[in-house]
């Protein structure tokens, strides 16, 4: 019998999917399939946004780089 390959798919790589990922990363290596699917190479990590209007953070640190990301985590990047 073939075992089912497990997938997930995140769909945009906002505050929250980060975490998704970095999370699947650690608790389930190679036994899933990781896609991240993203308008653009990059995206705004969420809880900077303060810091970032408090002028505290400039907008290149609010910026999550996407590629690097899903490469980190083994996962596709779409």
């Amino acid at each position: 019998m073939v075992e089912a390959v497990r997938k997930v798919v995140a769909i945009g790589a906002g505050h929250c999917n980060c975490q998704v990922l970095k999370m699947l990363k650690a608790t389930l290596p190679n036994q899933v399939e990781l896609t991240v699917v993203n308008e653009g190479p990059t995206s705004y990590y969420s809880g900077m946004m303060p810091g970032t209007v408090a002028q505290l953070y400039p907008n290149e640190q609010l910026m999550i780089q996407v590629d690097p990301l899903a490469k980190w985590c083994n996962a596709e990047y779409v």
